[in-house]
């Protein structure tokens, strides 16, 4: 669906970051709120694995993904081409030639089961329009042993809290591996729970 606010009131409120705005996403002063080396080693990335960014936005943090993973290992995903666009020019000027990248939605991946070690979303379950699915899908695609990983910001109007996260992810069938609070942002790793996931609120 459309959406036909202006910018700023799509910037200053609740949904999607616009594609013209991306700009602030990738000032050099965000290094000392969200850098990307610090999520890369929370990731515990290594070679051959398989990591999907969710909502990778302009590529903030994609070329330090990709750099960790020799050999093709890193997918990104945007709802926005516009988005897309921009973190591929910054991943090829990065020298990382070769990656994957996918136009879609997160509460609808278009991928096939258990496909990813780790799946990185950086401020982006808030901006689903059905949070729930949105981790069920992560879950739904993530391998066994592998992780999700939320990194939420202070100020932004689609957060998503601990408690929140924690809910999300214990309806899909995952269980809190680890979390840190930094000055500004938080980051939350779930891995797969044993036993049957809930069902839905609405089954």
């Amino acid at each position: 669906m459309a959406d036909n606010r202006s910018d700023w009131s799509r910037l200053s409120g609740r949904g999607r970051y616009p594609v013209s705005q991306a700009g602030w996403l990738l000032n050099p002063l965000r290094r000392w709120i969200a850098p990307p080396g610090r999520t890369a080693d929370r990731l515990e990335l290594a070679a051959g694995m398989k990591v999907l960014e969710a909502g990778c936005g302009p590529g903030w943090f994609s070329p330090e993904l990709a750099a960790r993973l020799p050999g093709g290992g890193l997918t990104l995903l945007d709802a926005q081409a516009g988005m897309l666009d921009l973190a591929r020019a910054r991943l090829r000027r990065a020298g990382a030639a070769s990656f994957t990248a996918v136009q879609g939605l997160a509460e609808g991946l278009p991928f096939q089961d258990a496909v990813f070690d780790r799946i990185l979303m950086v401020t982006v379950l808030g901006e689903t329009p059905d949070p729930t699915a949105g981790m069920r899908e992560a879950a739904r695609v993530l391998k066994p042993g592998g992780w999700v990983c939320l990194v939420e910001a202070a100020g932004d109007p689609d957060r998503i809290r601990r408690d929140e996260a924690d809910a999300l992810a214990g309806a899909a069938g995952l269980a809190p591996v680890k979390a840190w609070k930094d000055l500004l942002t938080e980051t939350f790793l779930y891995g797969r729970r044993a036993g049957p996931v809930s069902p839905p609120a609405s089954a």
